[in-house]
């Protein structure tokens, strides 16, 4: 046995050597194949959609998506490394079957293709839906045979194509989820097809909430989509590798991923957006005090008036902004042409719905978007193809004043450009031809051509530009303010995707979202309901007894005016006993709510000081803020105007906190309450009062005031609330509730109910009797007094007619100055648009006025403009003519005219009268040269007096760049 193992033991080791060496070399030579083909270090190009939100897309060189977490999953599983190659999908299609691509996403698995393509199992299986514009409904559709009459759109070469044609149906094509929606959106298809999630995320970040799911498409076995990875079938062992990493991925964690971006965004579940300002920050807003927010009342459904309240997204947003940050916000409302000259001298802080541009950003530091929107051409026109703005030749086109790109549409479109101080006048003379197209973000157009209603309207076609997407919407905040642009992005970046898709769901439904505004039904929580029974359904509240059309008592100590009318209709509607508390006074009022005597105030204004004891709902009521002052007293441009004089104010009013944070140079008078205070501005002892519109009127009629006007405006609405304990929250959400039920009839009552209320005078028939014996005793005397009277009168009636004339009169040059101007150009304007009468506006700038101070002082200056205003008066001499000193070295002309010609040439001979004529000074020959710009043309409904004024503006920076000395000519219209 042992001779017959030795021998064959040898053998065996020899074999053994033999076949470990074999084995290690096959090792060796697999292991080195393998790295030349796929190891970690190697990359495999894949073809991923580039906009396909949210399963794919892409920010900057990020991928991102639900597909694209899923690659990233496999990389971590497998060790491949991919490289991901964009495009739209026919593009990808086409490259990986020609060879240009290894793998390919997001393909479904088809068996004619199953001899050149391996299909990993998939990774995610999405039903297959149908959309439509709600506006137009396409019905119930149960079967293929139901489009049959319809437009349907589909990405092209998607798997069901071919079925949807060989049905007969009309398809339309398009490259990418996102221009299938936005073919929906523009109603060039009546249907499209698509993945519910991806087709409804491109619609909410378009602002195309119009669209809305129909139903599961009607495609039977193919109305479901898988996706999977596509690998070439000459490259088994790179499928094999992406496989085993899919494999190796839980399908808890495929669920995790899918649920990020369909309900968060791409934000992780378990990140936490923590914010915190930091100390300095902290201490900068304190600092700061109310920041004065413009926002456009005629923007809806970004930002509008209903029910004299202002709402939308853009206000949500602000009010997010504002509780994140501890920011007081005064929100001051108007149109963009009132808005944006007051941010550029610093009226207001910041500006709400505004779009970046180079030119903006030397006064404006902006914030991050925080929502972009599709802008398009809407037109009655059926023949108008448009593709651009060069398709526009011939047409005439309405945009807004100052919008982003009007200088763009202005050198393209030119001369047959109008452009419109709000949305609204813009679509009512597209309802009335007037124009043939008009620019606009599309869910503001949508809101105005289903406001009034303009039949035969069609989106003819998107307008892009290549620096922007789509209108922007930012906050611009003045540039002296640039720490706060820095903070509103840090709270922006913190609002989660979730309160953003709250914000955007609850108002981008446009007209309908807010019809429905304002009408909700009064539900009270058990919480609520016990509270209230707690307190036998009571709740006590204090007011301002002197405040009247707003509140005040009556004669019986009874509570009369607009509160009590509002809290009226909330105890009809909540079956809530409201017990007056009385003070003698508002101070005591607050005195009385912040001791707890009483539980709530019925109309006040959030101030940060009342937070501190108080609660407010959203207000109900908003009344216009001004000053008053004496008949004598000039037009003021703003409350700074007033510094150093004493103004007056009621003590405790909201507006005294916010005065002193913004106007620390005025002397606030506090008075007890609005009788006081008109007395006193009366007898001269304030400079100024300040009230709101509503109260002032009943006073002025009541007192009898005939020598006090109003001499400006705060630009800042009282913005009015039910102010709560802020120790009883449910008493809040209560009063929230009440406010909210109110309708847009009430509102609109209750917003009437100051403006029209009418003064009654009660006769006391014993002053009567009284008065006509006085009367008989005062007879004897009347002829005595009589002729000294007239003497006074005639002497007051002059000094009057001095003190008028002082108060609209430019010092230097005489002519009228900027308050002159502010009354007169209106009031021509309007009597020529009655009239249809040619208007002109002409600005006139002394050309190169900088080097004649320098040169020759400024004394020399103010020489020369005396002589240009002395030159103006001769050759500007009708009833007509008006001539007004702008500011510095400007000057408005703005007249009538029947012959466009005629104005022409006059406007040529005064400034060749000037260029002619050198004056002396001092002993020195000083040349003086003028550049005109001039704007002419019949006003229309929709034109405004800003609009000429513009345009005369543009056609002076054209007679400045074309080499000054000129006259440049601009026509609205003839």
């Amino acid at each position: 046995m042992s001779d017959w193992f030795a021998p064959r033991s040898n053998n065996y080791l020899t074999w053994l050597g033999l076949t470990f060496l074999a084995v290690l070399g096959l090792c060796v030579s697999n292991a080195t194949h393998g790295a030349e083909e796929s190891t970690p270090s190697d990359t495999v190009s894949i073809g991923i959609v580039a906009d396909n939100k949210p399963y794919s897309f892409f920010e900057g060189r990020t991928t991102s998506g639900f597909s694209a977490d899923v690659l990233k999953e496999i990389e971590a599983n497998s060790g491949i490394q991919f490289e991901f190659r964009a495009g739209n999908w026919p593009e990808l299609y086409e490259a990986f079957l020609a060879g240009q691509l290894d793998a390919i996403d997001s393909i479904s698995y088809r068996e004619d293709q199953t001899d050149r393509i391996l299909f990993t199992e998939p990774y995610h299986i999405r039903q297959t839906y149908l959309m439509q514009d709600s506006g137009r409904p396409i019905g119930d559709i149960k079967s293929l045979a139901d489009l049959e009459d319809l437009r349907v759109g589909v990405v092209e070469d998607v798997y069901y194509r071919d079925l949807l044609v060989g049905s007969g149906i009309d398809v339309r094509t398009y490259d990418s989820i996102p221009s299938l929606v936005r073919a929906l959106a523009f109603g060039w298809v009546d249907v499209i097809v698509g993945p519910r999630l991806s087709m409804k995320y491109q619609a909410n970040i378009a602002g195309l909430y119009f669209l809305s799911i129909v139903g599961a498409a009607p495609l039977g076995p193919q109305s479901q989509e898988d996706l999977r990875i596509g690998v070439r079938k000459d490259n088994p062992e790179l499928f094999r590798r992406i496989q085993l990493g899919l494999g190796a991925i839980p399908e808890s964690r495929k669920a995790e991923l899918l649920q990020r971006w369909r309900e968060f965004g791409g934000t992780s579940i378990s990140e936490s957006l923590k914010f915190k300002l930091s100390d300095s920050e902290q201490l900068f807003i304190s600092q700061l005090g109310p920041v004065r927010v413009g926002l456009m009342g005629d923007y809806a459904p970004f930002s509008f008036k209903a029910g004299g309240k202002l709402q939308g997204l853009s206000v949500d947003v602000l009010n997010r902004l504002s509780d994140l940050t501890g920011l007081q916000v005064i929100p001051v409302s108007g149109t963009w042409s009132e808005l944006f000259p007051m941010l550029q001298d610093g009226t207001i802080d910041v500006l709400g719905n505004m779009s970046l541009t180079e030119k903006r950003q030397a006064f404006t530091q902006f914030t991050a978007p925080y929502y972009i929107i599709p802008n398009v051409a809407f037109t009655r026109d059926g023949g108008l193809d448009f593709k651009g703005l060069n398709s526009l030749s011939g047409y005439t086109v309405g945009i807004t004043s100052d919008i982003y790109y009007q200088d763009e549409v202005l050198r393209i479109v030119g001369a047959n450009t109008k452009v419109f101080d709000s949305q609204e006048a813009m679509f009512q003379a597209l309802e009335h031809d007037r124009v043939d197209v008009v620019l606009a973000a599309l869910p503001n157009g949508n809101f105005w051509v289903q406001e009034l209603r303009i039949p035969g309207v069609r989106i003819a076609g998107e307008l892009v530009f290549e620096d922007h997407p789509g209108e922007d919407l930012r906050f611009g905040v003045r540039a002296s303010l640039a720490p706060l642009a820095d903070i509103l992005n840090q709270a922006l970046a913190a609002i989660s995707p979730m309160e953003m898709r709250t914000i955007e769901d609850r108002w981008l439904g446009a007209s309908k979202a807010t019809e429905s505004r304002g009408m909700a039904e009064l539900r009270l929580s058990p919480e609520e309901q016990a509270w209230l029974d707690q307190r036998n359904r009571s709740v006590s509240y204090c007011i301002d007894n002197d405040w009247m059309p707003l509140e005040g008592l009556d004669s019986s100590g009874n509570h009369v005016g607009l509160s009590a009318e509002a809290f009226r209709l909330f105890s009809e509607s909540s079956n809530i006993r409201f017990e007056l508390v009385k003070t003698d006074s508002w101070p005591e009022s607050l005195e009385a709510v912040e001791e707890r005597r009483c539980d709530m105030l019925a109309l006040a204004m959030k101030t940060p000081d009342r937070t501190r004891f108080l609660n407010f709902t959203t207000p109900y009521l908003q009344v216009p803020n001004i000053i008053l002052g004496r008949i004598e007293a000039p037009f003021i441009e703003n409350v700074g105007d007033l510094r150093d004089k004493r103004v007056g104010l009621v003590k405790g009013y909201a507006f005294a906190e916010l005065l002193q944070y913004r106007y620390p140079g005025l002397k606030l008078v506090e008075v007890e309450n609005e009788t006081e205070g008109m007395k006193l501005l009366q007898d001269n002892e304030l400079a100024g009062y300040v009230t709101t519109l509503a109260t002032a009127s009943y006073h002025m009629q009541e007192l009898g005031l005939a020598d006090v006007k109003v001499i400006g405006r705060i630009p800042a609405d009282w913005s009015l609330s039910v102010a709560t304990r802020s120790d009883q929250p449910t008493l809040l959400g209560i009063m929230q509730k009440l406010v909210d039920s109110l309708t847009p009839e009430e509102r609109s009552s209750l917003e009437s109910y100051w403006r029209d209320i009418k003064i009654e005078q009660s006769v006391d028939y014993r002053l009567v009797w009284q008065l006509v014996g006085i009367a008989v005793i005062g007879a004897a005397l009347m002829f005595y007094w009589n002729r000294k009277l007239n003497r006074l009168n005639r002497q007051l009636a002059s000094a009057n007619d001095a003190l008028a004339r002082l108060s609209v009169t430019d010092d230097l040059t005489q002519l009228g100055n900027r308050s002159y101007f502010d009354r007169e150009f209106r009031k021509s304007f309007q009597w020529c648009q009655r009239n249809r009468d040619g208007f002109a506006v002409a600005m006139v700038d002394a050309d190169l006025f900088k080097s004649i101070n320098d040169t020759y002082g400024h004394e020399a200056g103010d020489h020369c403009l005396k002589t240009l205003a002395d030159t103006m008066r001769r050759h500007f001499r009708r009833e007509t003519d008006r001539l007004s000193r702008f500011g510095g070295e400007e000057f408005v002309i703005f007249t009538t005219y029947q012959d466009r010609k005629e104005i022409i040439e006059r406007l040529d001979r005064f400034r060749n009268a000037i260029a002619d004529c050198s004056t002396v000074f001092g002993g020195q020959e000083i040349n003086l040269t003028v550049s005109i710009g001039l704007a002419t043309g019949i006003p229309e409904p929709s034109d405004s007096p800003a609009s000429f004024l513009r345009l005369a503006d543009q056609a002076l920076y054209c007679a400045k760049q074309n080499g000054r000395n000129r006259l440049e000519v601009r026509a609205i219209k003839e």
